[in-house]
């Protein structure tokens, strides 16, 4: 890998990979060979900085794939609620905190007050409820239909 890694950064991935290897029962090096870190290494859009964080995140979901199955699991509830632009629910990396950040972006009163609407309409849905069971870190049934509202 031809990556600058600081010694921080070079130590948890270190551990990772001698953890995920120890799980698999495989060696670092075929890690490292695996398809998900070559086609990072090998995209000639990414400079060294972003296949590094790129990398350090495929070694993190391969390393703790159940928290990486929660995150994708609370994005998709996040997208399907098809919120407004410039209403921004995220949550911390490793969900630490167990929290959701809310984002509003308006520039007007009125603009503000029919974005607290929308999101007053989103936090009364399915989806805005089983974000915070996955937070918690309770377990969330499959369901065969997503909540969603229109944006008009």
């Amino acid at each position: 890998m031809g990556l600058k890694v600081g010694e921080n950064h070079l130590r948890d991935l270190m551990d990772w990979l001698e953890e995920i290897a120890l799980r698999d029962q495989s060696t670092i090096e075929e890690i490292l060979a695996g398809k998900p870190i070559t086609d990072i290494e090998s995209d000639p859009r990414l400079g060294r900085a972003d296949k590094l964080k790129r990398v350090k995140e495929e070694l993190r979901r391969l390393r703790f794939p159940r928290l990486a199955q929660i995150e994708d699991s609370i994005r998709a509830r996040i997208q399907e609620l098809k919120l407004y632009p410039e209403i921004r629910l995220t949550v911390p990396p490793g969900l630490e905190g167990g929290r959701l950040r809310v984002e509003l972006s308006a520039s007007t009163p009125e603009e503000l007050k029919r974005l607290t609407g929308k999101l007053a309409e989103a936090a009364d849905t399915n989806n805005v409820r089983e974000i915070f069971a996955l937070l918690a870190g309770e377990a969330v049934e499959s369901r065969p239909k997503s909540d969603h509202f229109s944006r008009g």
